[in-house]
């Protein structure tokens, strides 16, 4: 009898384990739009805006770069910046919000952030560079954030759709009724560029010699105790993270 009545429990003790193992298969299986799939309520949308560069403009020109962001049929600008050329930085380090209330499930699968970038006119802005982000592709991303990106921006209106003529960089928060708020700070590893590219873009690639020829009047860095001091001289290169050393030369 004793014999029995251990079996039995040791039976039940197996099938909950294995109705657990199953839960948790299941959780882990669970496509992630489920997970993160946006609710209606109320939200805090903050976008970023940091630097343009690289901008399309004529050789001997300068704009008044302006950024136009849209979300959810509201509209918020940064500051205009003057004369700005096709080699200058626009530098603007805006906080952008937008706290739409009550938004219908619909109506949030079907929003987006547009970014525009313009060149500050008189009369009208002209465009210069548009970029646009799913509001549901961003709210899956890690703690929906997309933290201190590039984008490659292009022109609709221009008569080469699939021209590169800007480049902005900028990070983007989406929080909702429950969601822990992710603080937006200075990027903290500015060197490391990440680009985010539009289909209609076609990537053009290029290779980038260096060479060295010689150097002159190096000043001896090492103190010998015996004999003249000496120095042993490298090159270091870094382009975009990419990082190369010529070899040591002993003088």
């Amino acid at each position: 009898m004793f014999g029995g009545k251990k079996d039995e429990e040791e039976k039940d003790e197996e099938q909950q384990e294995e109705g657990q193992e199953d839960q948790g298969k299941e959780s882990k299986d669970k496509p992630k739009s489920e997970v993160c799939s946006m609710k209606r309520g109320d939200y805090m949308i903050h976008v970023y805006v940091e630097t343009a560069k690289n901008l399309d403009v004529e050789e001997g020109s300068v704009v008044d770069p302006i950024v136009e962001v849209i979300c959810l049929g509201e509209r918020k600008f940064t500051k205009a910046l003057d004369d700005i050329d096709a080699t200058g930085e626009a530098v603007y380090n805006e906080h952008i919000f937008f706290e739409p209330k009550n938004v219908e499930v619909e109506r949030l699968q079907k929003g987006k952030i547009e970014i525009k970038l313009m060149d500050k006119g008189f009369f009208k802005d002209a465009l210069i560079g548009y970029y646009e982000f799913d509001l549901n592709t961003i709210y899956q991303m890690n703690d929906h954030a997309l933290m201190h990106k590039w984008i490659v921006m292009s022109n609709p209106e221009g008569e080469e759709f699939g021209k590169v003529t800007a480049y902005l960089k900028l990070a983007i928060t989406i929080c909702g009724a429950g969601d822990e708020q992710v603080a937006i700070e200075d990027d903290p590893n500015p060197q490391e560029e990440q680009y985010l590219q539009p289909p209609q873009i076609q990537p053009e690639f290029y290779q980038l010699y260096v060479r060295m020829f010689t150097a002159q009047k190096l000043v001896p860095m090492d103190t010998a105790f015996i004999g003249k001091p000496k120095i042993d001289a490298y090159v270091k290169i870094d382009h975009k993270g990419n990082k190369l050393k010529t070899k040591m030369l002993v003088q």
